[in-house]
């Protein structure tokens, strides 16, 4: 294998494939990449590449950069691990380890923060598929925060690109601005209706302007002027 193409296989999982968002692979391909490291290995008989020490991987305006980084050449998986940080449009990540399997679906594990759209995701671990409408699931929980407030639960799925996100057990729900809290065991939020709301299941409730309601079944309509009405 060539330099060259050594490389470019590095590249189009790292630094497109792990932080792409919905650029189609034709576009990458057609971008300038650029890989920088101390060292660099190749295995012949195993078909693992291996870049370490002060690993940067630019493709166009993307980048992803760590302490370590591994590709495999037969399974078109990838790992860089080590202070990682990566960047793509309007998406930004740190974590301590970045797994890639292909361009459809990475994992992020080990104190991550997530950025994209006015989302910030935080927790332990997420897995993201850009293809599936930028559909998030992080299995150990975490939060998501927005300008309009805060969701956590011990479980957490979404899909950002239509501000829909479904908490599962011990759900929280805090918005500042609508002087707003609410709980269950189970919340779904659609931030893209024409009335965003939220729907609360087990012991649900919802605190307001010293006001207190609690259901076993419970939707919430947030109001532009902060007021929230539940039915």
């Amino acid at each position: 294998m060539t330099t060259k193409k050594l490389y470019r296989g590095i590249l189009l999982l790292l630094a497109a494939g792990t932080i792409c968002t919905a650029a189609s692979a034709a576009q990458q391909d057609a971008e300038p990449s650029r890989l920088t490291a101390d060292t660099l290995t190749y295995d012949t008989r195993t078909g693992i590449v291996t870049a370490e020490k002060n690993v940067r991987m630019e493709q166009g305006t993307g980048w992803v950069e760590g302490a370590r980084a591994t590709y495999n050449t037969k399974t078109a998986e990838g790992t860089i691990e080590g202070g990682v940080r990566a960047m793509r449009e309007d998406m930004q990540l740190s974590c301590d380890r970045l797994f890639a399997a292909g361009q459809e679906h990475w994992q992020a594990a080990g104190s991550v923060r997530m950025v994209k759209g006015g989302h910030t995701f935080s927790g332990a671990q997420v897995d993201y598929y850009p293809a599936q409408n930028d559909y998030i699931r992080a299995e150990m929980g975490g939060t998501i925060t927005s300008p309009d407030g805060t969701l956590s639960a011990d479980r957490m799925e979404g899909w950002l690109k239509e501000k829909h996100f479904i908490g599962t057990g011990d759900a929280h729900l805090s918005s500042p601005p609508r002087d707003l809290e609410g709980g269950g065991a189970r919340m779904e939020y659609f931030g893209s209706a024409d009335r965003p709301y939220v729907v609360l299941d087990g012991d649900a409730w919802v605190f307001q302007a010293n006001n207190m309601a609690r259901s076993n079944h419970m939707t919430v309509y947030l109001a532009d002027d902060g007021t929230a009405a539940a039915e």
